[in-house]
């Protein structure tokens, strides 16, 4: 795990940054989808791998694509709030801010059939964010998520990102990547990902599995 997200843990721990680096356990998520090309191809993925991961959805996109959300529960992934739009949180109110949260958890609910209640994990878009939000997010009953590992996927080559993660990632890593961007498929970089890590022993969960037993 690099230093700078060891010192971001350090002095935010309201946010799940990472898990526990003594357990043999590491978390695989996906923002801005879903999307009608890069989620199936994912979903495939993760089935042939076996592993499961945690899609951090926007409820717009959630709306024109219930299929997918049922798709990735019945595969057993965790979802969460990524927000209803793409956009800042630090650019919207606050109440209307609380609105959409309390919306794109509502429509993840209703297509996966899972309890509200249990969608709790929120990740801000770009992670921007700031001390009056991280109390806005507990006070509305989410846990505010960022992440240990994002390459810049859709910027570079894939043997790049592919390298990048692969270097980086030990437990207790949780590792952001994305759906609906241009630049390598998200699909064949999870495929290789996976291929890497899986030799080492670790074993990957979702972000509240890895919350859960980091608290334990």
């Amino acid at each position: 795990m690099n230093d700078a997200t060891r010192l971001l843990d350090r002095h935010f721990p309201e946010i799940f940054w990472m898990g526990d680096q003594s357990r043999l356990q590491i978390a695989l998520s996906y923002d801005d989808g879903p999307h009608p090309d890069d989620t199936p191809a994912l979903l495939e993925v993760l089935h042939r791998h076996r592993v499961v991961a945690t899609f951090s959805w926007l409820g717009e996109r959630v709306k024109a694509h219930p299929e997918l959300v049922q798709a990735a529960a019945a595969a057993g992934h965790q979802l969460m709030v990524h927000g209803y739009r793409h956009r800042s949180f630090l650019l919207e109110n606050q109440m209307a801010l609380h609105g959409m949260l309390d919306e794109t958890r509502d429509l993840l609910a209703k297509y996966s059939g899972r309890d509200p209640a249990m969608i709790t994990s929120v990740r801000p878009p770009f992670g921007h964010f700031s001390a009056s939000l991280i109390q806005a997010f507990h006070a509305w009953g989410y846990q505010p998520v960022l992440g240990s590992i994002m390459p810049v996927h859709w910027m570079q080559p894939a043997a790049l990102s592919i390298r990048q993660v692969v270097a980086q990632a030990d437990a207790g890593a949780l590792i952001v990547l994305h759906e609906a961007l241009a630049g390598p498929s998200v699909a064949t970089l999870t495929d290789a990902i996976l291929s890497a890590l899986t030799l080492r022993g670790l074993e990957f969960v979702t972000i509240d599995t890895l919350r859960q037993n980091r608290q334990r």
